[in-house]
């Protein structure tokens, strides 16, 4: 379990702590709403991580996500891209 450690209100940027203490700063992809839990997407460089936001005694930590999990939150983040796509044009 990781914590984010900053309002999601705020999240642009978001500083995960590993298991060793260490904080790694991410830019913050996309939080989405699915089947009533909260997922962020986010990244550093090119790789795209997935975690689901635990909501428990006013803090936020993040936990792994399930393959099928993931598989639905890749197909939700690639409509909502091209839903913005279409927007623009």
């Amino acid at each position: 379990m990781r914590q984010i450690n900053q309002p999601k209100e705020n999240l642009q940027t978001i500083f995960v702590q590993d298991e060793n203490g260490s904080e790694t700063e991410y830019e913050v992809d996309a939080v989405i709403e699915m089947e009533n839990k909260e997922y962020v997407l986010y990244s550093s460089g090119h790789k795209l991580k997935m975690k689901r936001i635990l909501h428990e005694d006013g803090d936020e930590f993040l936990l792994d996500v399930s393959e099928e999990e993931m598989s639905k939150l890749i197909s939700a983040y690639q409509e909502a891209i091209s839903e913005e796509t279409k927007e623009i044009h």
